[in-house]
Protein backbone atom coordinates (compact mmCIF):
# COMPACT_ATOMS: atom_id res chain seq x y z
CA UNK A 1 0.00 0.00 0.00
CA UNK A 2 1.09 4.03 -0.59
CA UNK A 3 -0.01 6.35 1.90
CA UNK A 4 0.59 10.23 1.94
CA UNK A 5 2.46 10.50 4.98
CA UNK A 6 5.48 12.41 4.79
CA UNK A 7 7.98 13.47 7.70
CA UNK A 8 10.43 16.36 7.11
CA UNK A 9 13.17 13.64 7.89
CA UNK A 10 17.18 13.16 7.40
CA UNK A 11 18.48 10.12 6.08
CA UNK A 12 22.57 9.25 5.94
CA UNK A 13 24.17 11.27 2.99
CA UNK A 14 20.93 13.10 2.17
CA UNK A 15 20.05 16.90 2.25
CA UNK A 16 17.42 17.64 5.46
CA UNK A 17 15.67 19.64 2.77
CA UNK A 18 16.02 20.52 -0.94
CA UNK A 19 14.40 23.67 -2.58
CA UNK A 20 10.88 23.57 -3.74
CA UNK A 21 10.09 25.71 -6.80
CA UNK A 22 5.88 24.78 -5.96
CA UNK A 23 4.28 27.36 -3.94
CA UNK A 24 1.00 26.42 -2.36
CA UNK A 25 -1.37 29.55 -1.24
CA UNK A 26 -1.25 33.04 -1.80
CA UNK A 27 -3.40 34.66 -4.68
CA UNK A 28 -5.23 33.02 -7.12
CA UNK A 29 -5.37 34.60 -10.58
CA UNK A 30 -9.15 34.31 -10.98
CA UNK A 31 -10.44 34.58 -6.90
CA UNK A 32 -10.93 32.42 -4.57
CA UNK A 33 -11.67 28.91 -4.82
CA UNK A 34 -14.56 29.29 -2.63
CA UNK A 35 -15.03 26.08 -0.49
CA UNK A 36 -14.69 22.99 -1.61
CA UNK A 37 -17.78 21.36 -1.79
CA UNK A 38 -18.36 24.46 -4.10
CA UNK A 39 -15.89 23.89 -6.41
CA UNK A 40 -16.48 19.52 -6.40
CA UNK A 41 -20.35 20.38 -7.31
CA UNK A 42 -18.44 22.41 -10.46
CA UNK A 43 -16.39 19.44 -11.42
CA UNK A 44 -17.97 18.23 -15.33
CA UNK A 45 -19.89 15.61 -14.95
CA UNK A 46 -18.60 11.89 -16.38
CA UNK A 47 -18.04 12.58 -20.46
CA UNK A 48 -18.85 15.98 -20.36
CA UNK A 49 -16.09 18.69 -22.72
CA UNK A 50 -14.58 20.78 -21.40
CA UNK A 51 -11.95 24.03 -22.54
CA UNK A 52 -8.66 23.74 -21.91
CA UNK A 53 -9.36 27.31 -20.39
CA UNK A 54 -11.64 25.92 -17.46
CA UNK A 55 -8.86 23.07 -16.81
CA UNK A 56 -6.23 25.97 -16.92
CA UNK A 57 -8.08 27.96 -14.93
CA UNK A 58 -9.25 25.29 -12.55
CA UNK A 59 -5.73 23.83 -11.61
CA UNK A 60 -4.25 27.29 -11.52
CA UNK A 61 -6.46 28.59 -8.56
CA UNK A 62 -5.92 25.32 -6.90
CA UNK A 63 -2.53 25.72 -6.52
CA UNK A 64 -2.61 28.96 -5.18
CA UNK A 65 -5.74 27.83 -2.76
CA UNK A 66 -5.25 27.09 0.53
CA UNK A 67 -7.27 24.38 0.97
CA UNK A 68 -6.89 21.20 3.33
CA UNK A 69 -4.68 18.16 1.38
CA UNK A 70 -7.71 16.04 1.39
CA UNK A 71 -9.94 18.60 -0.54
CA UNK A 72 -7.12 19.43 -2.86
CA UNK A 73 -6.71 15.64 -4.05
CA UNK A 74 -10.69 14.91 -4.74
CA UNK A 75 -10.81 18.01 -6.67
CA UNK A 76 -7.73 16.86 -8.59
CA UNK A 77 -9.12 13.17 -8.87
CA UNK A 78 -12.41 14.96 -10.24
CA UNK A 79 -10.61 16.82 -13.08
CA UNK A 80 -7.88 14.24 -13.77
CA UNK A 81 -10.64 12.84 -16.57
CA UNK A 82 -11.14 16.22 -18.29
CA UNK A 83 -7.65 17.09 -18.29
CA UNK A 84 -6.69 14.07 -19.94
CA UNK A 85 -9.96 14.47 -22.74
CA UNK A 86 -8.23 18.05 -23.36
CA UNK A 87 -4.57 16.90 -23.48
CA UNK A 88 -5.82 13.70 -26.07
CA UNK A 89 -7.95 16.44 -28.46
CA UNK A 90 -4.47 18.72 -28.50
CA UNK A 91 -2.10 16.23 -28.77
CA UNK A 92 -4.23 15.02 -32.12
CA UNK A 93 -3.33 18.73 -33.60
CA UNK A 94 -0.66 19.00 -36.01
CA UNK A 95 0.15 22.78 -34.87
CA UNK A 96 2.83 23.95 -31.92
CA UNK A 97 0.42 25.53 -30.30
CA UNK A 98 -1.76 22.15 -29.51
CA UNK A 99 2.17 20.26 -28.44
CA UNK A 100 2.46 23.25 -26.20
CA UNK A 101 -0.88 23.13 -24.20
CA UNK A 102 -0.63 19.20 -23.73
CA UNK A 103 2.85 19.87 -21.87
CA UNK A 104 1.76 22.81 -19.68
CA UNK A 105 -1.47 20.67 -18.54
CA UNK A 106 0.71 17.63 -17.36
CA UNK A 107 2.60 19.79 -15.87
CA UNK A 108 -0.10 22.05 -13.80
CA UNK A 109 -1.30 18.56 -12.76
CA UNK A 110 1.92 17.50 -11.59
CA UNK A 111 2.89 20.67 -9.50
CA UNK A 112 -0.46 19.96 -8.06
CA UNK A 113 0.21 16.65 -6.98
CA UNK A 114 3.99 17.50 -5.64
CA UNK A 115 2.33 20.75 -3.81
CA UNK A 116 -0.31 18.17 -1.92
CA UNK A 117 2.43 15.84 -1.19
CA UNK A 118 4.69 18.88 0.33
CA UNK A 119 1.39 20.66 2.22
CA UNK A 120 0.72 16.99 3.69
CA UNK A 121 4.81 17.11 5.39
CA UNK A 122 4.15 20.51 6.23
CA UNK A 123 0.65 19.53 8.31
CA UNK A 124 1.33 16.32 9.44
CA UNK A 125 -1.60 15.11 8.08
CA UNK A 126 -2.25 12.68 5.57
CA UNK A 127 -5.58 12.20 3.42
CA UNK A 128 -6.90 8.98 3.65
CA UNK A 129 -5.78 5.71 2.29
CA UNK A 130 -7.32 5.60 -0.99
CA UNK A 131 -6.71 9.63 -2.01
CA UNK A 132 -2.95 8.92 -1.06
CA UNK A 133 -2.54 5.99 -3.10
CA UNK A 134 -4.04 8.16 -6.23
CA UNK A 135 -2.06 11.07 -5.00
CA UNK A 136 1.20 9.26 -5.51
CA UNK A 137 0.33 6.74 -7.99
CA UNK A 138 -1.01 9.84 -10.61
CA UNK A 139 2.47 12.02 -9.47
CA UNK A 140 4.43 9.65 -10.89
CA UNK A 141 2.23 9.14 -14.04
CA UNK A 142 2.13 12.76 -14.99
CA UNK A 143 5.76 13.09 -14.48
CA UNK A 144 5.67 10.05 -17.30
CA UNK A 145 3.54 11.87 -19.25
CA UNK A 146 5.56 15.18 -19.45
CA UNK A 147 8.73 12.76 -20.17
CA UNK A 148 7.07 11.14 -23.12
CA UNK A 149 5.61 14.47 -24.00
CA UNK A 150 8.72 16.13 -24.59
CA UNK A 151 10.50 13.03 -25.91
CA UNK A 152 8.09 12.77 -28.76
CA UNK A 153 8.81 16.49 -29.62
CA UNK A 154 12.29 16.49 -28.58
CA UNK A 155 12.18 19.59 -26.76
CA UNK A 156 13.54 19.38 -22.57
CA UNK A 157 10.96 19.61 -19.89
CA UNK A 158 9.95 23.03 -18.49
CA UNK A 159 12.30 24.24 -16.18
CA UNK A 160 12.49 23.03 -12.71
CA UNK A 161 10.56 19.79 -13.89
CA UNK A 162 12.94 17.12 -12.65
CA UNK A 163 14.40 19.66 -9.71
CA UNK A 164 10.78 19.33 -8.36
CA UNK A 165 10.98 15.84 -9.19
CA UNK A 166 13.56 14.35 -7.15
CA UNK A 167 12.62 17.29 -4.14
CA UNK A 168 9.23 15.24 -3.59
CA UNK A 169 10.43 11.98 -4.16
CA UNK A 170 13.20 12.69 -2.00
CA UNK A 171 10.64 13.50 1.12
CA UNK A 172 8.42 10.27 0.04
CA UNK A 173 11.18 7.77 0.09
CA UNK A 174 13.19 9.13 3.14
CA UNK A 175 10.17 8.74 4.77
CA UNK A 176 8.75 5.55 3.85
CA UNK A 177 12.70 4.18 4.35
CA UNK A 178 12.29 5.82 7.86
CA UNK A 179 8.83 6.03 9.48
CA UNK A 180 8.70 7.21 12.66
CA UNK A 181 7.24 5.58 16.24
CA UNK A 182 3.36 7.12 17.20
CA UNK A 183 5.43 9.15 19.79
CA UNK A 184 7.76 10.29 16.58
CA UNK A 185 10.92 10.19 17.89
CA UNK A 186 12.41 7.11 17.10
CA UNK A 187 12.42 4.68 14.13
CA UNK A 188 9.42 2.37 13.65
CA UNK A 189 11.85 -0.01 12.19
CA UNK A 190 11.63 -1.21 8.54
CA UNK A 191 8.51 -3.45 8.45
CA UNK A 192 5.66 -0.78 8.83
CA UNK A 193 7.35 0.78 5.56
CA UNK A 194 8.78 -1.80 3.78
CA UNK A 195 5.57 -2.25 1.35
CA UNK A 196 4.82 0.96 0.86
CA UNK A 197 8.68 1.98 0.18
CA UNK A 198 8.62 -0.77 -2.41
CA UNK A 199 5.74 0.98 -4.03
CA UNK A 200 6.71 4.77 -3.78
CA UNK A 201 10.39 3.84 -4.55
CA UNK A 202 9.42 1.68 -7.69
CA UNK A 203 7.49 4.24 -9.20
CA UNK A 204 10.13 6.40 -8.63
CA UNK A 205 12.86 4.22 -10.56
CA UNK A 206 10.37 3.60 -13.00
CA UNK A 207 10.51 7.73 -13.66
CA UNK A 208 14.45 7.76 -13.69
CA UNK A 209 14.88 4.92 -15.94
CA UNK A 210 12.22 6.57 -18.46
CA UNK A 211 14.24 9.71 -18.10
CA UNK A 212 17.53 7.88 -19.18
CA UNK A 213 15.53 5.84 -22.24
CA UNK A 214 14.11 9.37 -23.35
CA UNK A 215 17.54 10.50 -24.10
CA UNK A 216 18.86 7.82 -26.46
CA UNK A 217 16.09 5.88 -27.44
CA UNK A 218 13.12 7.96 -28.66
CA UNK A 219 11.18 5.52 -30.74
CA UNK A 220 12.12 2.74 -28.46
CA UNK A 221 10.10 4.29 -25.78
CA UNK A 222 6.52 2.77 -26.63
CA UNK A 223 8.31 -1.13 -27.07
CA UNK A 224 10.38 -0.84 -24.30
CA UNK A 225 8.07 0.82 -21.65
CA UNK A 226 6.30 -2.30 -20.81
CA UNK A 227 9.68 -3.65 -19.46
CA UNK A 228 10.21 -0.49 -17.27
CA UNK A 229 8.30 -1.85 -14.32
CA UNK A 230 10.97 -5.51 -14.22
CA UNK A 231 13.83 -2.74 -14.62
CA UNK A 232 13.18 -0.87 -12.22
CA UNK A 233 12.51 -3.56 -9.57
CA UNK A 234 16.45 -4.35 -10.18
CA UNK A 235 17.64 -1.38 -9.95
CA UNK A 236 19.05 -0.06 -6.46
CA UNK A 237 18.67 3.21 -5.17
CA UNK A 238 21.21 4.05 -2.81
CA UNK A 239 22.11 6.75 -0.79
CA UNK A 240 26.23 8.21 -1.36
CA UNK A 241 27.58 6.68 1.78
CA UNK A 242 30.80 5.00 1.96
CA UNK A 243 30.83 5.28 -2.04
CA UNK A 244 33.15 8.56 -2.85
CA UNK A 245 35.87 8.24 -4.86
CA UNK A 246 34.31 5.00 -6.94
CA UNK A 247 34.02 5.49 -10.81
CA UNK A 248 31.12 4.56 -13.43
CA UNK A 249 28.27 4.55 -11.31
CA UNK A 250 25.01 7.05 -12.46
CA UNK A 251 24.33 9.44 -10.76
CA UNK A 252 20.61 11.84 -9.69
CA UNK A 253 22.04 14.67 -8.90
CA UNK A 254 19.57 16.86 -6.72
CA UNK A 255 21.63 20.11 -7.88
CA UNK A 256 21.12 19.33 -11.45
CA UNK A 257 17.82 20.32 -12.85
CA UNK A 258 18.13 16.92 -15.22
CA UNK A 259 17.58 13.24 -15.64
CA UNK A 260 20.00 10.62 -14.00
CA UNK A 261 23.56 10.67 -15.76
CA UNK A 262 26.52 8.59 -15.91
CA UNK A 263 29.63 9.86 -13.81
CA UNK A 264 32.31 8.10 -15.27
CA UNK A 265 34.77 9.69 -12.88
CA UNK A 266 35.19 9.62 -9.09
CA UNK A 267 32.37 10.14 -6.99
CA UNK A 268 33.44 13.34 -5.19
CA UNK A 269 32.76 13.74 -1.73
CA UNK A 270 30.25 16.42 -1.49
CA UNK A 271 27.95 15.29 -3.87
CA UNK A 272 24.69 15.40 -2.98
CA UNK A 273 21.73 12.96 -4.48
CA UNK A 274 21.17 9.31 -5.32
CA UNK A 275 23.42 6.82 -6.80
CA UNK A 276 21.51 4.23 -9.18
CA UNK A 277 22.44 0.94 -10.25
CA UNK A 278 21.48 -0.40 -13.46
CA UNK A 279 20.44 -3.62 -14.35
CA UNK A 280 23.18 -5.03 -16.90
CA UNK A 281 20.48 -5.71 -19.68
CA UNK A 282 19.52 -2.06 -19.31
CA UNK A 283 22.50 -0.68 -19.50
CA UNK A 284 23.40 -2.52 -22.90
CA UNK A 285 20.28 -1.17 -23.66
CA UNK A 286 21.53 2.56 -23.60
CA UNK A 287 25.16 1.56 -25.31
CA UNK A 288 22.91 -0.15 -27.98
CA UNK A 289 21.20 2.94 -28.23
CA UNK A 290 23.79 5.54 -28.82
CA UNK A 291 24.63 6.48 -24.83
CA UNK A 292 28.41 6.59 -25.54
CA UNK A 293 27.89 9.24 -27.85
CA UNK A 294 26.19 11.23 -25.36
CA UNK A 295 29.18 10.45 -22.68
CA UNK A 296 32.25 10.78 -21.86
CA UNK A 297 34.55 8.16 -22.39
CA UNK A 298 33.66 5.98 -19.66
CA UNK A 299 35.39 3.20 -16.77
CA UNK A 300 34.79 -0.29 -17.07
CA UNK A 301 33.41 -0.51 -13.80
CA UNK A 302 29.29 -0.81 -14.04
CA UNK A 303 27.53 0.62 -11.25
CA UNK A 304 25.16 -2.78 -11.09
CA UNK A 305 28.44 -4.59 -10.23
CA UNK A 306 29.09 -3.09 -6.52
Amino acid sequence: MMTLQTQRRTSPGLPAGLAFSIPIGGTAPSGSLGSPRIQLDAAPSVGERVSPAKVIETLERLLASDLDVAARLRILRAWKAPLLAVCEDAGGNADRSGAALEGRLYRLMFRNLAAAVEQAADSQLAPDEDLGEWAIRNLFHFFQLQIRHAARLEIPLPVGSWRDLHAVSVRLVVSARYPRTAHGSEDAGPAPGHRRTTSIELRYKEVLLLGLMAQVSVGDIPDRASRLRGWAAETRLETPVGLSGQRGLWLVDFVDDAPPRECPGPLSTDFCGWVLFLPEEFVRLLDAAGWADLSAPRSMARSARL
